[in-house]
């Protein structure tokens, strides 16, 4: 089955695997094939922001490293502790939009490079800016369907909840 994606936008409230939060930052980026990404950082008042990207037609968590971490990079593979990630790709982002508290180095670049690390462990998305020494790593979480929704959408979707299990009640009388 397809995931439903939407495209939120800037201040609009949403719903993280259950937890009500709002979208306080926003970048739009155009791929080098014309292709659209969406860029997401979600906040409440109870904990730590969280990073989003909508990727042609999906969603993944972005959890960063901490700056500290150490990663040492051979050729198209990078180690992390003992986990090997081996590049499957690199993708050219051009900034198009860029709102509200914009996570990561998106924010601050007009273009980036951003390639993806497959390892046993998942995947990884290492973040760089062409001609400055800044890079960023994610380890991404694909996420499934009807984890991120808009709080309409959610509301919606538990009325008819509550309908159908009305229903099932009356039916079963």
């Amino acid at each position: 089955m397809a995931l439903q994606v939407e495209n939120f936008t800037l201040n609009e409230e949403v719903v993280f695997r259950g937890r009500p939060m709002r979208v306080t930052g926003r970048v739009q980026f155009e791929g080098s094939g014309g292709q659209m990404t969406y860029r997401y950082q979600l906040s409440d008042d109870t904990g730590a922001p969280v990073i989003v990207e909508e990727d042609q037609g999906r969603y993944s968590v972005l959890r960063p490293f901490p700056p500290a971490a150490r990663f040492k990079t051979a050729g198209n593979t990078i180690l992390v502790g003992t986990a090997k990630y081996t590049l499957v790709g690199v993708r050219r982002l051009k900034a198009l939009e860029a709102g509200g508290n914009a996570a990561g180095i998106a924010a601050e670049a007009p273009l980036i490079l951003s390639g993806i690390f497959d390892g046993l462990m998942g995947a990884l998305m290492r973040e760089m800016v062409p001609g400055k020494a800044i890079q960023v790593y994610y380890l991404l979480k694909p996420l499934r369907d009807g984890e991120l929704l808009s709080a309409a959408k959610y509301a919606a979707g538990k009325e008819a909840e509550g309908r159908a299990a009305g229903q099932r009640a009356l039916d079963s009388d």
